[in-house]
């Protein structure tokens, strides 16, 4: 009994520690996806879309639309892309990763994100958006050695709210 749990603590806390860390050739290999995930945002086409993902790839944005499998989600981005998002600029910011396990690993990406206007791309003088920052939450997997994105999710960064984070204050 004693064995089983000292075996018990030894491989949690080796998936603990592990939880942590990420090779830093995968981190390289993640990177590089990040790269593509950029290009498209930048110059939003997303025709290369099934070179980054996997084919059940899915994706919340900001309004909650839920997109599900790589055709919906590529053509979904692409449309949003096309209408209200046409001539917005999109600039990668800060990421973080970690790894979940060797194969799962959340990625964080700040984005700055410039005025754009719901639901179809036309100033009505009341329906402005952006001029701020998102935060996309990725969780990507490595498949036969290649990190794919399997699901993504957008979220508004509220500046007020943001200022007022408790787990900020905590830090200090």
């Amino acid at each position: 009994m004693k064995t089983f749990f000292l075996s018990l603590a030894l491989c949690l806390g080796t998936a603990a520690a592990f939880a942590q860390q990420l090779p830093a050739a995968d981190e390289a290999a993640i990177r590089q996806v990040l790269r593509r995930v950029d290009a498209n945002y930048t110059d939003h086409k997303f025709a290369d879309m099934a070179a980054y993902t996997t084919p059940d790839v899915s994706w919340v944005n900001i309004v909650g639309m839920w997109w599900q499998g790589r055709p919906q989600v590529q053509l979904a981005h692409q449309q949003i892309f096309d209408s209200i998002f046409k001539s917005v600029p999109f600039k990668q910011g800060k990421v973080a990763m970690r790894a979940i396990t060797p194969e799962v690993a959340l990625v964080n990406v700040y984005y700055e994100v410039g005025a754009f206007y719901p639901p179809d791309g036309v100033n009505r003088g009341t329906n402005k958006m952006g001029d701020d920052q998102n935060l996309l939450s990725l969780i990507m997997v490595k498949k036969q050695g290649k990190w794919l994105l399997t699901a993504g999710h957008n979220t508004v960064v509220d500046a007020r709210a943001a200022a007022n984070d408790p787990a900020l204050a905590a830090k200090k």
